[in-house]
């Protein structure tokens, strides 16, 4: 992993600048000799945009219930070797963390009873079925474009959720003013949506 890149990402996430972070991750991809990840430029997830939409006021609705939600957060499963299928879960919480102590993520109140798939990127899953499958990460340059389309493919999703904020606030959904964290699993990539 690039580490000095994650952390460069990370900057532009901490100041809300998501489509900087995805130009950057973009452009060290582009520069890298052309793979099957190179798939993911200038892709995005915002098809989805409804079903997510519903998904969080479907959670929203059966958490508000239980308690008074101060913050969502959702995680797309270990997607680079769960290949066959790509998902989100939504954790509810009562009481609102910090991205400075990610501790508080442990402490939620509520999950979804049911993932959502994500769907649109399955050439992207091919891709890394058969990076693992072959044992293709002993190819250094092409490990390389592996971990840097791992992010895009993180940022794609945050850039999804960032989307549908803007939809919760234009339609005053119940949950518009609630606080959306969303990363990977095993990721500290974490986006703090904001209006």
């Amino acid at each position: 992993m690039d580490f000095d890149l994650v952390d460069e990402l990370n900057r532009y996430l901490l100041d809300n600048k998501l489509e900087l972070a995805i130009e950057v991750a973009e452009k060290k991809l582009s520069n890298l000799s052309s793979t099957e990840f190179h798939k993911i430029i200038g892709r995005d997830l915002k098809p989805l945009s409804e079903n997510l939409t519903s998904y969080i006021t479907a959670f929203y609705s059966q958490s508000k219930n239980k308690f008074e939600v101060k913050a969502i957060y959702s995680e797309m499963n270990g997607f680079t070797i769960n290949y066959d299928l790509w998902f989100i879960d939504l954790f509810g919480y009562s009481e609102l963390g910090t991205l400075d102590d990610l501790d508080w993520l442990s402490e939620f109140e509520y999950s979804s009873e049911k993932s959502m798939t994500i769907s649109s990127f399955e050439d992207l899953q091919s891709v890394y079925e058969e990076y693992m499958e072959n044992e293709k990460w002993r190819d250094k340059e092409l490990e390389k474009a592996c971990k840097i389309c791992e992010l895009l493919i993180i940022l794609r999703l945050q850039e999804l959720f960032k989307e549908v904020k803007t939809i919760a606030v234009q339609r005053n959904l119940d949950w518009k003013d609630i606080p959306l964290f969303v990363t990977a699993h095993d990721y500290e990539m974490i986006y703090e949506v904001k209006k």
